[in-house]
C-alpha cells in the first residue's frame, strides 16, 4: 500500500488533510473526494498526490511539492 497526500487550497492557505493509504492513486483520489468535496468552498482546490519525503510549504503557507509524479486535482466552481 502507498500513501498519498491530500491537500486542501482555500485563498489563505494550504492545508494537509490527510495521509490516505491506497494501492493507486486513483484510488487514494476517490477516498479524498468522498471524505472532503462537501467540505469544498468555491474557489478551493483539492490536491492528491504520493507521499514522497516530507511535505513542505512556502512562507505563503502554499505547498511546496516535491514528489516529482503525477498529481490528481479537484477545483469547485
Amino acid at each position: 500500500m502507498n500513501q498519498y497526500y491530500v491537500v486542501l487550497r482555500t485563498k489563505e492557505k494550504d492545508e494537509l488533510m490527510d495521509v490516505v493509504g491506497a494501492l493507486s492513486l486513483e484510488e487514494a483520489w476517490a477516498i479524498a473526494r468522498i471524505r472532503y468535496e462537501e467540505r469544498m468552498r468555491e474557489g478551493d482546490s483539492l490536491f492528491v498526490f504520493p507521499a514522497i519525503g516530507p511535505l513542505a510549504f512556502d512562507e505563503n503557507n502554499r505547498f511546496v511539492s516535491n514528489s516529482g509524479g503525477n498529481m490528481k486535482i479537484m477545483m469547485k466552481f
